[in-house]
């Protein structure tokens, strides 16, 4: 278990990253520029989390 912390904070950063999407989608009515965005922050979110599950 030597990167355990590192992982966590992954997969911290993955489930904060995921709930911002989600916001900001929420937010985005009609707006297409920042539904993309929080399409690339959904990307960026499962990144991290993968990262942080295969570091584990």
């Amino acid at each position: 278990m030597t990167g355990s912390y590192a992982a966590a904070g992954l997969v911290f950063l993955g489930l904060f990253l995921l709930g911002g999407s989600y916001s900001l989608f929420k937010q985005a009515t009609d707006n297409g520029s920042m539904r993309v965005m929080s399409m690339v922050l959904v990307l960026c979110a499962g990144m991290s989390i993968a990262a942080g599950v295969m570091r584990w």
